[in-house]
């Protein structure tokens, strides 16, 4: 990972904390920042990234003041321009540097298409329903901790979803990705890839963690839609989600066909497990 995107970053965090608004990172970079402690293999696949995706929180964008001062930060103090192709959730400045604004579904505000009007004309969100339980069990970094030249006492923190919450949101960006109208193979083959990665550097407490989420929430209709999304493509290494990870040219390409489908087994069994979905022939 460049270290101008943990710049960036810092940036962003030291902004937003001032304001007591809480960052939370996810995309490829929410991935590499939960796991870059980890030394499993699939570490190795981590895939660089060029824009940060934020989460705004229903409790951020509800309060008027802080919506307001939200926006001021991104459009003046960190002097963000909109792209005129993606108003107003996503943003741009000088050296490729790339923020995309994301919220769950808030009934309270104004919906347009599949945007949350945060400030009128200034501050849009792309809706993630799937985001809905987003704050629960967050794990926070402290910017210290990625930047080798910060000084000490630096003490801006972000926030990462956990690992369920990242599975799921990946889920959904799969099949969102993988067929209809918004079709994207690159982007289906991206997704699926993570779904791999975060499932594989996972460890037993992430395990146990999900497992009690996941019983808080049984009944959800996200949780049933994830879990259809597990069944239907991911429940053995002959589903769509698996052959598109097998199909990517960065994924071990120094192993052979079996030795490929012997890693996307235990993965998939992992995920049937995590999601308590049964295996499919």
């Amino acid at each position: 990972m460049e270290d101008k995107i943990f710049q960036q970053l810092s940036e962003l965090a030291r902004a937003l904390n001032n304001i007591a608004v809480k960052p939370i990172i996810c995309g490829g970079l929410g991935i590499y920042l939960c796991f870059h402690k980890s030394e499993g293999e699939a570490s190795r696949m981590i895939r660089a990234t060029k824009d940060i995706d934020l989460i705004l929180t229903e409790q951020d964008i509800l309060e008027q003041s802080k919506s307001r001062a939200i926006a001021d930060v991104i459009t003046k103090k960190l002097e963000y321009t909109v792209r005129e192709d993606s108003k107003y959730f996503r943003f741009e400045k000088a050296s490729e540097q790339q923020l995309d604004i994301l919220t769950p579904l808030v009934p309270a505000l104004k919906q347009k298409g599949n945007r949350t009007r945060i400030v009128k004309s200034v501050l849009h969100g792309r809706i993630m329903e799937e985001a809905c339980y987003i704050e629960e069990d967050l794990r926070v970094i402290t910017i210290s901790d990625l930047l080798a030249d910060s000084k000490k006492g630096n003490a801006f923190e972000i926030w990462v979803p956990s690992p369920s919450n990242m599975l799921i949101m990946k889920l959904f960006a799969f099949d969102d990705r993988c067929s209809g109208s918004r079709q994207d193979e690159e982007r289906a083959q991206a997704h699926a890839l993570d779904v791999f990665i975060i499932v594989m550097l996972s460890d037993r407490d992430d395990y146990i963690e999900g497992q009690e989420f996941l019983s808080r929430h049984n009944d959800s209709q996200i949780i049933k839609r994830a879990r259809l999304i597990v069944a239907n493509k991911f429940s053995s290494i002959d589903k769509q989600g698996w052959l598109t990870v097998l199909e990517a040219t960065g994924f071990f390409p120094n192993l052979n066909v079996q030795q490929k489908r012997r890693l996307l087994e235990q993965a998939g069994q992992r995920l049937l497990r995590w999601f308590n979905v049964p295996k499919k022939d």
